[in-house]
């Protein structure tokens, strides 16, 4: 599995309403800050076999997020 990190919850409820739409299964996850780069503390977690559509996605909703990691 892989995460899409985000800065606030509100990011991650974004992010999974608009891969829900996209037919993409996600779910909001918890992070510890202190294993991301920016301190993010949530993520929307779904199959890296998706990554590059969640990429396009996010981007084109203008959705901000971190990085994405895992897999």
């Amino acid at each position: 599995m892989c995460i899409a990190y985000t800065k606030t919850v509100t990011a991650a409820q974004m992010a999974r309403r608009a891969l829900a739409l996209a037919g993409i299964e996600s779910d909001i996850v918890g992070i510890d800050p202190r294993l991301t780069k920016n301190g993010c503390a949530y993520g929307v977690r779904f199959s890296c076999g998706e990554a590059g559509r969640v990429r396009r996605i996010l981007k084109e909703k203008g959705i901000a997020y971190g990085e994405i990691l895992g897999g």
